[in-house]
């Protein structure tokens, strides 16, 4: 009877070894939804992040037809007193677009408290911003390893209203679901993704 247990499981660590690609290609896909419509008037928003993933990603989206309006969300600074050394983020919006040969006018949302410090900020700083100008369909877009925790923070916070919420997912040219263990960047995302998701299931 031992014998068969100890054979048994060196069995499953031999499978589970050998099958650790699938295992971590499936882990890192369930943290991506990406479920934009097109042939709709929405808005699209880009959540405060790494300009250089989420803004091209949304100007793909406003040329191909999903969105009218392209909106900025207002992220809290690091530290004020050197705010005016970088570029705000219209400034890099209005850049990567000028480098993709797009024309196009962004929109900040502003902030009911100071900047965002989460999606949950960013997601009633937009419930206030389309509830005063009546907009019915958003879509957010962010990092394919954010768009689960985006999208559930989300829907969180729109529950009692009518607005539509749908969620695009941005790439990057680092990781993605399928690779993610192989580089520094990718762990960091794919690791702490659980941590903070069980952390907003208890937030609001």
């Amino acid at each position: 009877m031992k014998r068969k247990i100890v054979v048994s499981l060196i069995i499953a660590i031999v499978l589970l070894f050998s099958q650790y690609e699938v295992l971590l290609k499936g882990y890192a896909r369930f943290f991506t939804i990406d479920n934009a419509t097109s042939g709709m008037e929405a808005t699209i928003v880009i959540l405060s992040g790494n300009p250089e993933t989420r803004i091209p990603k949304a100007l793909e989206l406003y040329t191909a037809g999903y969105g009218t309006r392209l909106l900025l969300t207002t992220e809290r600074s690091w530290n004020f007193k050197f705010d005016q050394i970088g570029m705000t983020k219209e400034q890099e919006a209005k850049k990567i677009a000028k480098i993709l040969g797009i024309q196009v006018k962004f929109e900040s949302v502003r902030s009911l408290k100071g900047g965002a410090t989460s999606t949950f900020d960013e997601a009633y700083d937009l419930l206030a911003f389309c509830n005063k100008e009546n907009l019915r369909h958003i879509i957010i877009v962010t990092d394919s390893f954010h768009t689960r925790r985006a999208f559930f923070a989300f829907k969180k916070v729109f529950k009692e209203s009518n607005i539509k919420v749908q969620v695009s997912s941005a790439s990057n040219e680092i990781f993605n679901e399928e690779n993610w263990w192989l580089s520094d960047r990718g762990i960091s995302a794919y690791i702490l993704a659980p941590i903070k998701f069980v952390v907003y299931l208890f937030s609001s």
